[in-house]
């Protein structure tokens, strides 16, 4: 298990971190189907149109490093596009 500081487009460090080795278990069951694929603690969702998300699976705040309490997912596509 590997907690990784999630980065915004700029490549500035935000206050949220990401579980790299996070699978399809560590997620909710509704996300898991045949349009979604983990690599990397990363989801990928493709879309009816083509278009793909991504999410960070497994998240936790920074400062948290001993809080093993996931927080969810965080969009990954929505953190690359910050002051990208």
């Amino acid at each position: 298990m590997g907690w990784v500081t999630i980065k915004d487009g700029a490549e500035e460090d935000t206050l949220w971190a990401y579980e790299n080795t996070a699978t399809a278990s560590d997620t909710y069951s509704d996300t898991v189907g045949s349009t979604s694929t983990y690599s990397g603690g990363i989801r990928t969702f493709t879309y009816a149109d083509g278009h793909t998300s991504q999410n960070y699976v497994k998240c936790r705040k920074v400062v948290e490093t001993t809080d093993e309490v996931g927080r969810g997912e965080l969009s990954k596509t929505f953190y690359d596009a910050l002051n990208a």
